[in-house]
């Protein structure tokens, strides 16, 4: 009866030792990139986003200073779908841009009308709605989406 009492109680110190770092790993896992990233305020230095040309160097298109803006810009990219530990190796990016130290590389997905976005040195890759990829194109380059090209 003793080894039946220990066994039970060991099993269930197991499980509920298992079943809480599950539950803060899982936590931990899905906002880690908000927390890291976008968790503290702009840091109020301009936002300068350049765009790759065809000879693959990159060249500003514009500079955001826009307290509104910057914060839609930041709320948008809170709010994107992260994956953690992600490496991608697609063509270089179509627009980069710094934020609070925070290098972000942006690709533009013609077929999903969606943008595609790494931070540098994060292992993160993020994908925008619909809605937010124009938005956040709108915001970045100044232009609406549809005439990208």
């Amino acid at each position: 009866m003793k080894r039946l009492i220990i066994l039970f109680t060991v099993i269930g110190l197991v499980l509920v030792g298992c079943s809480q770092d599950a539950k803060s790993g899982s936590v931990e896992k899905n906002d880690s990139t908000k927390q890291r990233v976008y968790s503290s305020s702009w840091d109020g230095n301009p936002i300068i986003v350049k765009q790759r040309n065809k000879n693959d160097e990159y060249e500003t298109v514009n500079e955001i200073t826009d307290t509104d803006k910057a914060e839609k810009l930041i709320n948008a990219l809170k709010n994107a779908a992260w994956q953690e530990n992600v490496k991608v190796a697609i063509r270089p990016p179509d627009y980069q841009f710094s934020w609070n130290s925070f290098k972000h590389d942006v690709w533009i997905n013609q077929e999903s009308k969606r943008i595609e976005l790494i931070i540098q040195r994060q292992s993160n890759y993020g994908t925008l709605s619909k809605v937010s990829s124009e938005n956040v194109f709108e915001i970045l380059t100044g232009e609406k989406f549809e005439d990208y090209k």
